[in-house]
C-alpha cells in the first residue's frame, strides 16, 4: 500500500473529502498540508472524522 504524495512529500488528499489514493485511508492536518497552525489541524481532523464515518457507515450525523 502506498499513498500518493504531493510535491512537498505530504499525503495527497482532496480537501473536504480527505480521502487518499488508497481506499479507506484518510489524511488531515500536518500529514496532508504540512506543518501548520494547530487550529487548522483540529478543523481538518473533524472533517476527516466525518468522512471516515460516512465511508464506514454510508452516512454521517457528524457536523
Amino acid at each position: 500500500m502506498s499513498v500518493e504524495r504531493d510535491d512537498h512529500s505530504n499525503a495527497r488528499a482532496e480537501y473536504g473529502r480527505f480521502a487518499t489514493s488508497e481506499a479507506g485511508i484518510f489524511a488531515a492536518g500536518d500529514v496532508r498540508r504540512g506543518q501548520s497552525l494547530v487550529v487548522w489541524a483540529i478543523n481538518e481532523g473533524r472533517g476527516a472524522a466525518r468522512e471516515c464515518d460516512h465511508y464506514l457507515m454510508g452516512t454521517t450525523n457528524l457536523p
